[in-house]
């Protein structure tokens, strides 16, 4: 099941779903969101160690912490 999907099941939503991109090496760690007082643990990216795609298939880098949304890739 997508985080998506588990979002909509909770009546609940926190992240955008574009950009999406695929990499084939990243360290996850686990992020706590409480709401109306339930927890829940997603998986968050901490680091990005490997290649990374965009939905077209074409290498790009990925900001993990940026101001603006559209600064979150670069080609």
């Amino acid at each position: 099941m997508s985080l998506k999907i588990i979002q909509k099941l909770d009546r609940n939503t926190f992240t955008e779903s574009k950009p999406r991109i695929f990499t084939t090496g990243a360290f996850l760690v686990p992020m706590e969101i409480v709401k109306n007082g339930a927890k829940r643990y997603i998986w968050v990216v901490d680091e990005f160690i490997d290649s990374t795609y965009n939905d077209d298939g074409i290498i790009c880098s990925p900001h993990l912490y940026v101001c603006n949304k559209d600064h979150l890739l670069e080609s």
